[in-house]
């Protein structure tokens, strides 16, 4: 498994800038706030963020190679 912390792409954003989109699982967990949460919150709070946001294409990549592919409903 990568380490996704090292390709952290929030670190270098302004502080008066918006949060740029999450691009890896690591960086959306953080973001969220469930950085210590189970892996049940995590999965329930990734789902509601998929709910009001579009993941990039390296996004799904990286919830598919973490496991979370199911939450993305994408067809088998």
């Amino acid at each position: 498994m990568s380490n996704d912390r090292l390709w952290d792409d929030s670190i270098f954003a302004p502080s008066n800038s918006p949060r740029p989109e999450p691009q890896f699982v690591s960086s959306l967990v953080t973001q969220l706030g469930l950085a210590r949460a189970s892996h049940a919150e995590r999965e329930q709070g990734i789902t509601k963020w998929l709910d009001r946001h579009t993941p990039s294409e390296r996004l799904k990549e990286s919830l598919i190679s973490s496991g979370y592919r199911h939450l993305l409903h994408l067809p088998a």
